[in-house]
Formats: C-alpha cells, sequence, structure tokens
C-alpha cells in the first residue's frame, strides 16, 4: 500500500468525530423529546379540564349507532355528476351499511343477493350532499307504472317536514343521470299522486360492481335523517332494504350527528402547528376537530423545494436514524368519526401511556388520550396527536448544519493529508530515482545526484545517501584500479621468479628438486595468466572506445565463426541454423564481435560435456537480428540469468586448472552494449540444454 492511501485510509479515523458527535446529538434530541413530551402532556391535561366544564355534554346524546350518520364540514364546491373526485378533501372515511343491520331476522338466502353500500355526509352552504357507493350484483331500473312510485332500484330518504310529520323522497331511475326526490302528495279522490321536489337531487351513475349515487338535499330540521337502499332483483319483486331505517315503519328516521362548532374553538387555542386534537363523546363519537397537521416538511423546518440533493439525503438518512429507534404501531382505522370496540380498548391503554402510532398516510405520530370526567362520570376523550418531527425538528436541522460543517472538515482536512502525503510520495520517489540513476546495474557509481537542503528526515536521508554514495564511488573505483595495479605491480617480480626458474640449471638437481621447480614454474604461468585476465576487462573497454563500426552481414560471418569455432574445439560438435528472410545487416566492429563470440563459445565449452553439440543461431526478423548460442549441460541457477552477466560473477561448480575470474560474460555485455544490442540467457524448456543471445538492430537502411 502505498504511502498516500496508508494517509487515505488513516484519515478516515477522523470520521469517530462525527459519529461521537452523531451519539451526543441523538441523545440531546431524546432528552429534548422527553421535556416537550411532559409540556405537551400537561397542557393536553389543561385542555381536558376545560373540555370538562363545557355545559352542553349532557344535550349530546343520540340514537343508535346504526341509525346515526356524522357529517363533517366540506370546503369545496361538489358537482352533482356521480364521481368522487370532489370528495377527496373530506377526512372522514366512509360510513359502512349491511344488510344485516337493524334486522331482527335474516333469511341466508337473502345475505348473498342483497345491496350494500357506503356513505359519506358533508354539509355545505346550507345543504347536505352524501356521495353513496352501492354494491349490487343487479341493477334494476324503474318501469313507468300508476300505482307504484319506484318499481326498480331506489334510495329512500326521510327528513322532518315543516309541519312536525316525517317525509319519505324516493329516488329513482330510468337510466343512469340525473333525478329528483319524489314524494305522496295530500290524498285526493282515494289517491294520493307523486309529487316532485326540485331541491331534492341525485345523480348516478354505473360502476363495476353496482352503482354510485351523489345526492343533495336541504339540510334537515333538527338533524332528524335517515337513507335507505332499496334492492329490487326481480320486476314488481320484493324489494331489500339496507340502511338507517325500515321502509314499512312510517316514523322510523335516523338521525344526523354534526361536529360541535363551539368545541373546535375551545381546541383551537390548545393546538400547536403540526398537531392534531379530537374529542369524542362517551358513545364514542366524534364531537370536535382540531387539526393542524402539515407534511413533515414544513414541521421540521426543511424546504425540500430550496434544498440541493445532498442536503435531502443527508437529512432523509437523519430522519430515517432518528425514527428508526421508534417502534410505531398501526394507527386504526378512527377517521370514521365513531370510535369502535377495538378503538375503546387502544383508548384506554393511550390513557395509561403514550405511544408513537403511524397513520394512513405513513407518518408517525405521537398519539395519547385524556379523559374527560366530571363527577366521577366519563364524559368523553380527547386524543391528541402530536408529530414525532415536531418533537425532533431542532435537533435534525442542527444535526444537518453539523453533518456539512464536519463533512467539509473532514474533506478539507483529507485532502490536506492526501496532498501531503502525494507531497511526501514525490520526494521519496525522486530520492528513489536520484540513487537509480547514479548507480548502475554492475553497481557502478556513474554520477552524483542532487541533494535536498531540507531540514526534515527526507533531507537528512538524501545527506546521508548522498555521502554512502560518495565512499562506494571511492571504493568501486579502488577496485576497479586494483586489477591494473596488481597487474603492473606484480608483473616485473613475477618475471624475475619465472626468469630465475628458467636460469636454473635442472641437471644439476635432484628429481625432488626437479619436481618443485616444475611446480614453481606452473605456479608462475597461472599468476601470469591470471594478471592477463584481470586486465582484459579495462584493455576491452580501450579497444571498445577505439573500434570502428562498419556493415556487416551477420549471415556470412556466423557461417565463417561456425567453420573457425568447429575446428577450435574438435571434441565438440558447433551446428548453425538460420532463420528468417532478411538481410541481417548491422553496424558493428567485426574484431568485437570475434572477441564476444570467443567468450561464448568458451563459456559454452567449459559447462558442456564432451562430444556434445554446441548450436550457433541466427533470426532475422522484425527490424532485429538475434545471434544465439546454445549448449548443453547444467542448467542456470533460478534468479540468476541477469546477474551472469555483471563482473565477478561465476556459477562454476568443477574447477580445473586454469583461473577464472568471472569476466567473460561481463566483456559479452560490454560488446554488446556498445552496438546497442541486449544479452539474455534462458534454459531451454523441455531439454537440458542453456540459451544466451545477443539482439542487435538491423542497420537502418535494411529497415
Amino acid at each position: 500500500m502505498t504511502l498516500r492511501l496508508q494517509l487515505m485510509v488513516v484519515s478516515l479515523s477522523l470520521l469517530i468525530l462525527p459519529w461521537a458527535t452523531f451519539v451526543f446529538i441523538v441523545e440531546l434530541d431524546r432528552n429534548l423529546r422527553e421535556s416537550l413530551l411532559v409540556s405537551s402532556d400537561a397542557q393536553a391535561a389543561t385542555a381536558a379540564s376545560a373540555l370538562a366544564g363545557y355545559p352542553q355534554w349532557r344535550q349530546l346524546r343520540v340514537r343508535p349507532v346504526s341509525k346515526t350518520l356524522l357529517v363533517s364540514e366540506l370546503d369545496s364546491a361538489i358537482l352533482l355528476d356521480g364521481y368522487a373526485h370532489d370528495w377527496s378533501a373530506v377526512e372522514l372515511l366512509a360510513r359502512d351499511f349491511h344488510y344485516a343491520q337493524n334486522k331482527v331476522r335474516v333469511e341466508p338466502e337473502d345475505l348473498a343477493v342483497a345491496s350494500s353500500f357506503t356513505t359519506t355526509a358533508a354539509m355545505r352552504n346550507g345543504r347536505l350532499y352524501l356521495f353513496i357507493r352501492v354494491t349490487d350484483d343487479k341493477i334494476q331500473y324503474h318501469r313507468a307504472s300508476r300505482r307504484a312510485i319506484a318499481t326498480g332500484d331506489n334510495i329512500i330518504v326521510r327528513v322532518l317536514s315543516g309541519d312536525g310529520a316525517i317525509r319519505r323522497y324516493t329516488f329513482r331511475w330510468s337510466a343512469p343521470g340525473e333525478t329528483v326526490g319524489r314524494y305522496y302528495g295530500p290524498e285526493f279522490e282515494g289517491e294520493r299522486p307523486v309529487l316532485e321536489d326540485q331541491e331534492y337531487r341525485a345523480t348516478m351513475v354505473e360502476s363495476p360492481g353496482g352503482y354510485n349515487v351523489e345526492l343533495r338535499i336541504p339540510n334537515p330540521l333538527e338533524g332528524q335523517f335517515g337513507i335507505s337502499v332499496v334492492d329490487i332483483d326481480q320486476p314488481s319483486g320484493v324489494g331489500r332494504w339496507t340502511g338507517m331505517f325500515d321502509p314499512a315503519e312510517r316514523d322510523d328516521v335516523g338521525q344526523l350527528k354534526f361536529i360541535d362548532g363551539n368545541f373546535d374553538d375551545l381546541l383551537a387555542g390548545y393546538t400547536k402547528p403540526g398537531m392534531r386534537l379530537r374529542v369524542f363523546d362517551a358513545q364514542g363519537w366524534l364531537v370536535a376537530d382540531s387539526d393542524q397537521r402539515m407534511p413533515d416538511a414544513e414541521v421540521r423546518e426543511f424546504e425540500a423545494i430550496n434544498a440541493n440533493l445532498f442536503d435531502a439525503l443527508v437529512y432523509r438518512f437523519i430522519a430515517w436514524s432518528l425514527e428508526r429507534q421508534l417502534t410505531a404501531n398501526r394507527l386504526p382505522g378512527i377517521d370514521d368519526g365513531m370510535l369502535g370496540h377495538y378503538e375503546f380498548k387502544l383508548f384506554e391503554r393511550l390513557s395509561v401511556t403514550a405511544q408513537f402510532l403511524r397513520d394512513r398516510y405513513g407518518r408517525v405520530f405521537r398519539s395519547s388520550v385524556q379523559k374527560i370526567e366530571s363527577d366521577g362520570e366519563v364524559l368523553g376523550y380527547l386524543f391528541v396527536q402530536q408529530p414525532r418531527a415536531s418533537l425532533t425538528s431542532f435537533t435534525e436541522t442542527s444535526i444537518l448544519r453539523l453533518v456539512k460543517i464536519i463533512g467539509i472538515a473532514f474533506l478539507v482536512v483529507a485532502a490536506v493529508l492526501i496532498l501531503f502525503a502525494s507531497y511526501l510520495s514525490y520526494r521519496i520517489r525522486r530520492l528513489r530515482d536520484g540513487i537509480e540513476s547514479v548507480v548502475a546495474v554492475d553497481g557502478q557509481i556513474t554520477g552524483q545526484f542532487t541533494v535536498s537542503a531540507a531540514r526534515d528526515e527526507i533531507g537528512d536521508l538524501s545527506r546521508s545517501f548522498f555521502s554512502i554514495t560518495q565512499r562506494l564511488g571511492n571504493y568501486t573505483g579502488y577496485l576497479q584500479s586494483l586489477g591494473s595495479r596488481l597487474s603492473h605491480e606484480l608483473r616485473t617480480p613475477l618475471s624475475v621468479v619465472t626468469t630465475s626458474l628458467e636460469n636454473i640449471d635442472r641437471s644439476v638437481l635432484d628429481e625432488r628438486s626437479r619436481i618443485s621447480i616444475d611446480r614453481a614454474g606452473q605456479g608462475a604461468a597461472r599468476l601470469q595468466k591470471l594478471i592477463r585476465n584481470l586486465s582484459e576487462a579495462t584493455s576491452i573497454e580501450q579497444t571498445i572506445t577505439r573500434s570502428e563500426k562498419g556493415r556487416i552481414d551477420l549471415r556470412e560471418w556466423i557461417v565463417v565463426a561456425r567453420e573457425l569455432y568447429d575446428n577450435t574445439y574438435p571434441d565438440r560438435e558447433v551446428a548453425l541454423y538460420i532463420q528468417g528472410s532478411g538481410l541481417g545487416e548491422v553496424c558493428a566492429s567485426v574484431e568485437l564481435l570475434h572477441q564476444m563470440m570467443d567468450k561464448l563459445l568458451s563459456n559454452a565449452v567449459d559447462f558442456s560435456p564432451e562430444q556434445s553439440t554446441i548450436t550457433l543461431g541466427l533470426q532475422c526478423e522484425r527490424g532485429l537480428v538475434s545471434v544465439t548460442v546454445e549448449n548443453q549441460g547444467s542448467r542456470l541457477p533460478a534468479g540468476m540469468s541477469n546477474e551472469l552477466f555483471s563482473p565477478m560473477v561465476t556459477e562454476r561448480v568443477v574447477r580445473d586448472d586454469q583461473p577464472h575470474m568471472g569476466l567473460g560474460l561481463y566483456i559479452v555485455r560490454l560488446i554488446a552494449e556498445y552496438h546497442e544490442a541486449t544479452v539474455a540467457a534462458n534454459n531451454i524448456p523441455g531439454r537440458n540444454s542453456v540459451q544466451f543471445s545477443v539482439v542487435f538492430p538491423v542497420h537502418p537502411t535494411q529497415r
């Protein structure tokens, strides 16, 4: 891993700071929420006490649930077209009416074919509007008849008339469309005529599984109102009724239940933005509704329209992190304005311990219930809904600002660390490149690198390397001149020793003395050869600088060389192969080429068994000419392919009586570099042989 990546990983440890801050803010959020909840509960208790003193609680008695319909206020206009798009603003859910309601006895076969319906009621400008969704497997339209006001499916509405009597209005349809309410007039000559009232209007449209009706009537007097749907499956058949009253009973009627505006005004003073307070009476009917709910974005003081993508993503993550700590159950469907058995049990639990509940839109509210009591009697319930977001709006916006500040600080610090790491990496690489540029492959010091003047550790390391390379250069120079000095210093005394040995009269010596003199002569001869080998590398460098290059066709040259070396080494067979269609002309010195080949052949002979084959090769392709020497015998040790061409390196295991200084292949490399060629040594896979190759560039005129 590079220094830059290491510092980048180290910079990630700075993330512990925003994490620790986030943990602190979450704890602060919990404490702040608890204090707000205590204040909210105290305010709700105050509101419940104020509601208990409301004087009209004793007047809020209503008829049974099956004969009571809750009505809400409607702010927008309603178009009587039979479709539900105008009713989206109504908060109350539709009220369900089933055939079995208000029935003393129900036949099983009637349940399978009788209709059911749902209805939503709302008041606007002194008129009552209803949207009725009827489920009917077969719609039967009205057919004209003198005796029946309706012969098909119809809807009956009962209200209190001005004379104090209950009046029945029937809505019938001969086809989908608009109709008016019809009722029986006063009896005349034994018959009661059917009259129409234009203020009572309804529109019917067919729907999958039944039909929909939008109905508008004047505001019923004293809230006396009832509705029933009559399902007639056969013409002139018996109708099955579903609804708030039995059409066969003349005085049976229902009652409208209105939300009390005085209660709403009283609750408004206790309702904060984002909250919803609802009052239910002891029977479970909604009495008042003060709704100040708003989208979470407004409660959290977060304008999503003006926020950028980063803020939105971070904010959503923060909200999710805080919200996942809450266990929010589903809020039951009490939006129809009437509490059922399950809802009453829930209110009992909420009156003891508040819970976080999720409404049908997915919003989370902290829900609690305050009982409204007077003289030990429960008059009703105050249902308090406070959005979770309003309890943490300060915390979340603070975390968002904190994340942005710490994020920017983290990026700045990380960028500084990365830049600093890059600068350190650059200085270290420059120091490495400087050292590599002054130290050659063979270890010779070829120059000096620039010393850093910096006062830090890297600058000190640079100065140390400079001092080391200077000492190594002096030592390498001493070693390079040691061979020539030894040759010069040893040549004269060795000549004296050799001459003295030659001048000894061997005839006067005994056998043992002659043997000693012969051994001394052989040692002197080996010393003379050793001195020649030591001075050979220096002489070859001088020869290279004085040599002149010329155009040489290696095809012709290697043929002559094979014949020469085949005669030179009679105990070896020297073979030749040539590949490629090129001419093989290079710019080279013939003298140096022969010296190079002498060293390669001498090395091949030394490491190959007698009577084996040494193969010379020439390949001409792609602008390059390769001269190869392949011999059988011992293979190259692993990792020694490049080091073989360094000075004073030898891998000979079996020693003969000849001195070996490890300079032969080094001379081959010097000659190859002079000709801009490359040398290599490789083991040949599949057979016990080694190949040395010298690759020359083709003469420019042949490319």
